[in-house]
């Protein structure tokens, strides 16, 4: 007599039967999936709960103080990214538990002082929850995206990537939501309790993710391919340097783009809460059309076009939103680019930019993106902000301070097709060289 199967796996392979109409998930594969977009969910929940109130507190600064605050940005940064890496290398205690924790403090703790303040202790306090909100979210997101490509391969990253950015979509979603009714019915630093509430369940969610893949496809050494015994090592390859030329083009002009947004948003809208419940606004809908492109679009694009075209998808955007923003500059305008540019930067951009990453060794990884994600990323902001402040304050050339990103946009395009044409290279050589074990160092007493 045939034994029926128990119902707890009967409901796990139907759950796998529902993912694989969206995507192609393979056998194993479906657990560390969910458990992976169920992590990315809590963290982008938290991450677009801080964001409405952290630019609703650049401006209540003072647009003028941006630039300087994107430089302290950069500053707290280069304190920030080596400790961040280095903690990393070294085995022992997990780190996102302690940093979730030590979050949870801060936020609770910018919300009495929000609350409790006068005038100008509130814009000093609006002044550095800006910077760490903006250090702290960065770090959080690259972490995140460190520790998924970690645990999947070149291959599998190219077909799941998209749907597990549809989990972290579908968190940045709620906490929008969230932070749109909170700001507008509470005030505007009402949404850092909730944010708290849900890196605790981050927390959790991060103790259940698969650990990451030993991966001998690539070596240990830094990035080299494998070799057999006594051949000397291979020259550091300039693949992580266009990576990070890659993020340096993207946060200039994403920080000019800000510097265009907040001066349009300061002299069209008056009250920290109403700025708090567009910006809210606005994640919403990024988040909506983000979520749809993810689950339809993403992962298909990502099969048949490749990283590369993929992440080149987003400077054709940005040059097309820049040039029609001038065109017609307004609210509405820049409510519509910033949804579609985030969208797609989100739903097919940023994945492809983390398979980039796949093709790298574990430990090439962790120095260069780690430096990538947190230092170069904050460069970019500051020397993005810098420009815009020094063309907008040229007589004749204010009110075209935006158009600086159209060559920024040509040099992005043409560096992502290389960087495709690269990551093909090494992942090819990877998979034709030899594999020896033995070269492979031994796991840490």
């Amino acid at each position: 007599m045939e034994v029926p199967a128990p119902p707890a796996v009967i409901g796990r392979a139907r759950s796998a039967c529902s993912i694989r109409v969206l995507v192609d998930v393979r056998d194993g594969e479906a657990g560390p999936l969910r458990r992976a977009m169920a992590f990315l969910f809590c963290l982008l929940a938290a991450n677009y709960l801080i964001r409405p109130v952290r630019d609703a507190m650049g401006i209540a600064a003072g647009p003028a103080h941006l630039p300087a605050l994107f430089l302290g940005t950069l500053a707290m940064m280069l304190v920030a990214a080596p400790v961040l890496s280095a903690r990393l290398r070294r085995p022992g205690r997990p780190l996102l538990p302690l940093a979730a924790r030590g979050a949870q403090l801060v936020l609770v703790g910018f919300y009495v002082a929000f609350q409790s303040l006068g005038p100008a202790g509130y814009e000093i306090a609006a002044r550095v929850f800006f910077v760490w909100a903006s250090v702290v979210n960065l770090l959080a997101v690259s972490v995140g995206w460190g520790t998924l490509a970690g645990c999947f391969g070149n291959e599998p990253a190219h077909r799941l990537f998209g749907l597990i950015a549809a989990g972290g979509t579908l968190g940045a979603t709620f906490g929008s939501s969230v932070a749109g009714l909170l700001a507008a019915r509470a005030g505007a630093a009402s949404p850092l309790l909730a944010a708290a509430a849900c890196l605790e369940l981050g927390r959790l969610a991060a103790s259940r993710l698969p650990r990451p893949n030993a991966r001998p496809d690539l070596a240990a050494d830094g990035g080299d391919l494998p070799r057999p015994p006594g051949q000397e090592p291979r020259r550091r390859s300039p693949y992580p340097i266009g990576l990070g030329l890659w993020t340096l083009l993207f946060t200039s002009s994403s920080a000019i783009i800000y510097m265009e947004q907040a001066r349009i948003v300061a002299t069209s809208l008056g009250e920290p809460s109403t700025r708090a419940a567009f910006f809210a606004r606005v994640d919403l809908l990024v988040n909506l059309l983000g979520l749809f492109l993810q689950v339809v679009v993403a992962g298909r694009l990502l099969s048949i076009l490749g990283a590369g075209v993929a992440t080149a998808l987003l400077p054709i955007v940005t040059l097309a939103g820049v040039v029609f923003l001038d065109l017609r500059p307004g609210l509405a305008t820049l409510q519509w680019f910033q949804v579609v540019r985030r969208s797609v930067d989100y739903a097919i951009a940023r994945p492809a930019r983390e398979v980039f990453c796949t093709a790298l060794a574990r430990d090439e990884m962790l120095r260069a993106k780690g430096l990538i994600d947190t230092a170069v990323y904050r460069a970019g902001d500051a020397a993005g902000a810098w420009l815009y402040g020094i063309l907008a304050a040229m007589p004749g050339l204010g009110p075209a301070a935006s158009l600086a990103i159209v060559p920024i946009a040509v040099a992005w395009f043409a560096l992502s097709l290389a960087l495709g044409r690269a990551m093909n290279r090494r992942t090819a050589e990877l998979a034709s060289a030899p594999f020896h074990p033995e070269d492979l160092p031994s796991a840490p007493p």
